[in-house]
């Protein structure tokens, strides 16, 4: 599975984290969301499959959150204090799970 890789700005601490990630993830077609926050600095958001949604809808849901997107990343930097990655897992009933990557 592809994924796309954001810069967002505006995280300081593992709860801004969360925000932003539920946001997200709460979007149609997005399975996979992961944060590496950088506090203060430029966190890098990843979500999956990378066609899912446009950059325009991250954006506007990040401003909403009160987030700023920035240019793409390709990769952490290294010693990012927080990690998280959620993705969303269909069961047999037809209803979806959260689940920590």
């Amino acid at each position: 599975m592809t994924q796309a890789i954001y810069g967002v700005r505006g995280l300081s601490c593992w709860r801004c984290m969360i925000s932003a990630v539920d946001a997200v993830r709460a979007l149609p077609g997005v399975h996979t969301v992961g944060m590496d926050l950088e506090p203060h600095g430029e966190s890098l958001l990843t979500l999956a499959p990378a066609g899912a949604v446009t950059s325009s809808q991250v954006r506007a849901t990040l401003d909403r959150s009160g987030f700023e997107l920035t240019r793409r990343r390709r990769r952490p930097r290294p010693g990012s204090r927080h990690r998280l990655a959620l993705t969303t897992v269909p069961v047999d009933d037809g209803r979806e799970i959260l689940t920590e990557a």
